[in-house]
């Protein structure tokens, strides 16, 4: 019978016995050293250490076999190379000698190298001598043209020879005592007569010392060329003879390479021969055992104080990164801090969160989302009246808190400028949807319960909405009066709160901004404000509209109801840019929807003691209850 391997069930044991060893094993170098610490888990102490010795002892038992193998393979091809390369060795050297001996070239080997480098130096000075040759030429040439150009003043060194000068010295003496004489003579006189002829003779003179410097150019630029023609002569036939020479010496290098080549190799394979004869010989590992495993004394794991400990603060950190992350990714504009600090602007007016009265938290945003509702049509042709609870001015049916807060908005406008307060103002937002309407209503209401006249005007000829709070039904308003067909005395609607007037926007025109930006517009600001204290516009939003930009340049102040928590603070900065770009003021911003519990501030009751807002830039803190008996 023949013997058979171990069974499948028995590998299949043995490989999650292997498995489980694994799992239990951990080895880990140390940082910045040559160190491994081997690691072993068990339940015995005694086992654990065992295992680790034993392991260690085996890894370098199992390195020297190794090392003593891999060089014993090595002593035996370097043996096998080094046969070869020297056969190749001693045939390249015999090819070398053979060629040197048959072409004569033994001379080219010296201890300064070969004897080619005299030719290469004779070739670079006869290029050194071309070069200045045809510098030479090139200089000789430049004074040649000249001379064919037949400008013999315009050559260098005529003005400084010597002769030309003394004759031209002479020349200019002649010439001033002949027209000093000739003043006075004729030209028969025979001292004029003689003047004459001397300068003649003086200008031959100076004609004939120009024509021999330019004969002296042209035979310099002649020589300068033949010297050039002969150095560049000589320069080829130089090379010619030492490319004959190299033609020659090329095999012969290819050859030495080949031997110092072989020689190298032959050299480095003996080296490398008797370093793997002495490294067999020797019985000595680079790996040693530096700390032998000692069983423990005490469990080292698990560590639940630690694990707990850990724990905790892991999960503390995970929810406050997750705080952070949440607060980096709103970008939405919160709270009064947030306005002055990334805006530079005041806030002027708080619109709280209240508790309507059947129990629902809700804010000014939402109280005039009714508006809005299924069933309700443009100008006020829907099927039901809207609520009087958009309205600070209904009685007992708005919290005491939301009335308040329209009041000290109410405040803050009075006192927003030094000398009074912004006769026109604007009210718009960045989006719909943010209040601004309810705002611009209730914020006339309160103006007008502190006995100022007030005139409300519709201005957002896109989406009107102000009939709506006040349950109205006009067909004629602003739009008839921009387009000419009314005087905007004729339409303007008494409000049934005293001194409260408005002027609706009438039929929705199909070009808003046209009318906004007529001279009608502008004269009817003008015109109500002589009528009026306090001319209110309710505007179309600014992103992406110019209808509340056009009107901007018109009134003496803006101000910018802002939903908080809601609106990208891009979207706000690129509103107050807008406005700001065509000369707009903008006097604050009125916040709306705010929860006043959440930051600090007082709750308010029709009962308890007065509301307490923070005294900020432009906000106030006021006394409700007086106010209240005030305006009673």
């Amino acid at each position: 019978m023949f013997a058979t391997g171990p069974s499948r069930a028995d590998r299949a044991v043995f490989q999650r016995v292997l498995e489980r060893f694994d799992d239990r094993l951990a080895i880990n170098p140390i940082s910045r050293s040559r160190l491994v610490t081997i690691q072993f888990d068990s339940h015995d102490s005694e086992l654990a250490a065992r295992v680790v010795n034993s392991l260690a002892e085996n890894y370098v038992e199992q390195n020297l076999e190794a090392r003593w193998a891999a060089t014993q393979k090595a002593a035996d091809w370097l043996s096998q190379q080094l046969t070869g390369v020297k056969g190749k060795l001693e045939k390249s050297e015999l090819q070398l000698q053979d060629y040197a001996r048959r072409n004569d070239l033994v001379f080219l080997e010296t201890d300064k190298g070969p004897s080619q480098n005299v030719e290469n130096d004779q070739v670079q000075q006869l290029q050194q001598e071309l070069t200045k040759a045809e510098a030479l030429r090139f200089e000789k040439e430049a004074l040649y043209r000249v001379v064919q150009a037949d400008d013999s003043e315009s050559l260098p060194g005529i003005s400084e020879n010597k002769v030309i000068q003394d004759l031209t010295e002479r020349l200019a003496e002649l010439k001033r005592d002949y027209a000093r004489l000739s003043t006075t003579f004729n030209k028969d006189y025979p001292r004029v007569k003689e003047i004459q002829s001397q300068e003649n003779e003086i200008e031959a003179a100076i004609q004939q010392q120009r024509k021999s410097a330019a004969s002296q150019i042209t035979n310099d630029y002649n020589a300068a060329v033949r010297r050039e023609d002969l150095v560049r002569q000589a320069l080829r036939e130089q090379q010619k003879h030492m490319d004959q020479a190299a033609a020659r010496a090329v095999q012969y290098n290819i050859l030495k390479r080949e031997v110092d080549t072989n020689k190298q190799m032959y050299e480095g394979l003996l080296q490398r021969l008797k370093e793997a004869s002495v490294s067999a010989s020797l019985k000595a590992s680079n790996i040693r055992i530096v700390d032998a495993a000692e069983p423990p004394a005490k469990p080292v794991k698990p560590k639940i104080p630690l694990n707990l400990g850990v724990a905790a603060i892991f999960g503390l950190g995970l929810g406050i990164c997750a705080a952070f992350f949440q607060e980096r990714m709103d970008d939405t504009l919160k709270g009064s801090g947030d306005v002055e600090r990334l805006l530079g602007l005041s806030t002027i007016g708080l619109i709280p969160a209240v508790a309507l009265l059947h129990g629902n938290h809700t804010g000014m945003h939402q109280l005039m989302e009714d508006h809005k509702a299924p069933g309700r049509k443009e100008n006020g042709n829907g099927r039901r009246q809207a609520g009087l609870w958009h309205r600070i001015d209904a009685d007992g049916s708005q919290p005491a808190a939301l009335v308040e807060a329209f009041r000290s908005l109410r405040t803050s406008i009075l006192l927003s400028t030094p000398d009074r307060p912004p006769s026109t103002l604007l009210i718009s937002s960045t989006k719909p949807g943010e209040g601004k309407t309810t705002v611009a209503c209730n914020l006339a209401i309160a103006l007008a319960q502190v006995g100022q006249r007030v005139l409300l005007v519709d201005a957002d000829l896109r989406s009107p909405s102000l009939h709506r709070l006040f349950g109205r039904q006009e067909d004629v308003g602003l739009v008839s009066c921009l387009a000419g067909r009314q005087d905007w005395r004729n339409v303007v609607r008494p409000s049934g709160s005293p001194g409260l007037d408005l002027l609706f926007c009438g039929p929705v025109p199909p070009n808003p901004s046209d009318l906004l930006s007529s001279q009608s517009m502008g004269g009817l600001i003008r015109s109500a404000r002589e009528q009026y204290e306090f001319v209110i516009l309710d505007s179309a939003p600014m992103l992406a509209l110019a209808d509340s930009r056009i009107l901007a340049t018109q009134v003496s102040g803006v101000l910018l109801v802002v939903k908080n928590a809601t609106i990208p603070r891009d979207q706000v900065r690129q509103t107050l840019s807008d406005i700001r770009s065509v000369g707009g003021h903008v006097i604050g911003v009125a916040l709306n929807n705010v929860d006043l519990q959440t930051i600090g501030y007082y709750s308010y009751t029709a009962d308890g003691p007065p509301a307490r807002i923070p005294a900020e830039r432009g906000l106030l803190e006021v006394d409700s209850q007086a106010t209240l008996q005030q305006n009673k």
